[in-house]
């Protein structure tokens, strides 16, 4: 969708919706090693992962906003 500096014109349309997500990543061989030296586990599985960085989403997805984990979609999923 061109941007038009915030105006619409007759070429350009709305969408009918806009999402935003919020995304944070989470390098997962270093939870892989972390699990392995710390933990001592040797059986590691997604969920093994997973269950590692529950506690983390939660504290990441409470901190404040940064414009850059913002991502706006419109309703096709074509970034804004």
């Amino acid at each position: 969708m061109p941007r038009n500096n915030g105006r619409i014109t007759m070429e350009t349309q709305l969408p009918e919706k806009i999402n935003v997500i919020r995304s944070i990543t989470y390098d997962v061989p270093s939870i892989v090693d972390s699990l392995k030296e710390l933990m001592g586990e040797e059986d590691i599985n997604i969920d093994s992962v997973m269950e590692y960085i529950e506690d983390w989403v939660s504290e990441d997805m409470s901190a404040p906003l940064s414009r850059h984990d913002l991502t706006y979609l419109d309703e096709n999923g074509m970034e804004l």
